[in-house]
């Protein structure tokens, strides 16, 4: 711990002669390679998480250091710093109030009321800071599905709002994560959002406007123009926004402002947990399917050497109490067949021919059934890493296989390019399409959740005219 605060005071140190005035330095954050140097001369062994910054809001700077378990998140640590750091400047802050009410004190009896004043405002602070430290104590407690619900009226309730609606990224993109009672339905559907613009843009919107006086429509430049009362605001944050209105007029900006910004951190490890809650629960589903294909296709096998091999076994007994050719003839078939079941149990795996070759391959098991296909490239497909071009098979010839079995199709079309940092698959046929009221089938739906697991998505497209399969994997970096 003194090593991580004393490294803190040297870097603090060097910016002082650069920078001669401290307030410019509203945090300074030890890197990464500083603390594992620290935890190494400390002889941690990588038991334990080290995590250390100043901050300086130009009336005080606070040093922090924290070591921890290595089972902690780091932006659970880095989310902690923030807190106690404004927590531990709120207290210089009222030091510093203290101080001054003292020395109004010993001005006289003069200066009694501004003395009066000021002990008054240093109670209002300290109860608010209070409130404060009490709100996040019930954010914290909050359960999972409530989370968002209790920001948005710990944030509208403290700062003297009766309307909220409260934005999050999600997959990531910002999505309405909870809303105040009465605007469950909020959907902007073409409409401009106030609350979308604020978090793009990080900057706070302010709507000032008489609803009851909006006869027209010119003014509804937004969504939330139509279903929140009066005036409004919207504040961004790092992992979303919240929109804020006031049926009475008495609402606080800027002590909205001063709630989001300390209750901000604890959202980001929210939604750090949202996400490593659903791909935990992504993880179990498809272990779950992996041993059910397991142990259907084990069934499968088995039911295969009982109908076929075994009749083909006892006509091979048969066949050789008789003529040669017959026992010939009948242990090819016996041959033929074994080759077949090999065949269909071999994974699908590129082996050590191109993706091309390997869809060529596949095309010709369509081309007998009287289906023609055409193979399309994209831009940059041959900088696809060997993996990803492993599953982009696997999505090909899974969805090669249900046109063969379901479509009725008479062409199909196999695109694959390049498109940023991901490859983009997709197999459209002019079949018959798929019913509605039918679920996708194992093969698709264990694809969508493999592909899902590594970042990437699978889209089915079915018409009356066809069906079009669309992948996106990530590349790993």
């Amino acid at each position: 711990m003194n090593t991580l605060l004393g490294a803190l005071a040297n870097r603090i140190g060097d910016l002082e002669p650069k920078r001669p005035n401290l307030m410019s330095i509203e945090r300074t954050v030890l890197s990464t390679h500083d603390t594992i140097a620290i935890g190494r001369a400390g002889q941690t062994d990588g038991r334990r998480l080290l995590a250390a910054s100043a901050f300086n809001d130009g009336g005080g700077t606070v040093r922090i250091a924290i070591v921890a378990p290595p089972e902690r998140n780091h932006s659970e640590l880095e989310a902690s710093i923030e807190l106690i750091a404004h927590a531990a400047l709120g207290e210089l802050a009222l030091a510093g109030a203290r101080t001054s009410l003292e020395f109004w004190r010993g001005r006289g009896a003069e200066k009694g009321r501004q003395a009066a004043g000021a002990e008054e405002e240093l109670v209002r602070e300290r109860e608010a800071e209070s409130r404060m430290n009490e709100a996040i104590a019930a954010a914290r407690r909050a359960r999972p599905s409530e989370r968002f619900v209790r920001f948005g009226e710990l944030v509208a309730s403290g700062a003297g709002f009766d309307q909220w609606i409260v934005a999050a990224t999600d997959g990531g993109t910002a999505k309405i994560a909870a809303t105040s009672p009465g605007l469950e339905e909020f959907n902007s559907g073409k409409a401009s959002s106030a609350l979308m613009q604020s978090f793009q843009r990080r900057s706070v919107i302010v709507r000032q406007r008489d609803r009851h006086a909006d006869n027209g429509h010119k003014s509804r430049q937004y969504f939330e123009d139509r279903i929140l009362a009066g005036s409004y605001v919207c504040i961004p944050f790092d992992v979303g926004a919240i929109a804020l209105a006031s049926r009475n007029g008495i609402g606080s900006k800027a002590t909205a402002e001063a709630i989001v910004e300390r209750l901000a951190p604890l959202v980001s490890v929210w939604v750090i947990e949202r996400e490593l809650s659903r791909r935990d629960a992504l993880v179990r589903r498809l272990a779950l399917r992996m041993f059910v294909a397991i142990d259907e296709e084990r069934a499968r096998i088995a039911r295969d050497l009982h109908d076929d091999q075994a009749q083909l076994i006892a006509a091979v007994k048969i066949a050789l109490d008789g003529r040669q050719d017959a026992a010939r003839t009948i242990f090819e078939q016996v041959e033929k067949e074994l080759r077949r079941k090999t065949r269909e149990l071999r994974p699908a795996t590129l082996g050590s021919i191109s993706l091309d070759e390997a869809i060529e391959r596949e095309f010709a098991r369509l081309k007998r059934a009287g289906i023609s296909v055409k193979l399309l490239h994209g831009g940059a497909v041959e900088k696809i890493s060997r993996p990803v071009e492993q599953l982009c098979f696997q999505v090909v010839r899974e969805a090669l296989s249900n046109v063969v079995r379901h479509s009725r199709a008479k062409s199909v079309e196999v695109a694959i390019e390049k498109i940023d940092a991901a490859a983009r698959v997709s197999v459209s046929d002019d079949g018959r399409g798929i019913d509605s009221g039918k679920n996708e089938g194992a093969g698709i739906g264990g694809m969508r959740e493999r592909l899902e697991l590594m970042g990437g998505s699978l889209k089915l497209e079915s018409k009356a005219a066809g069906t079009t399969v669309v992948a996106e994997i990530p590349e790993l970096t």
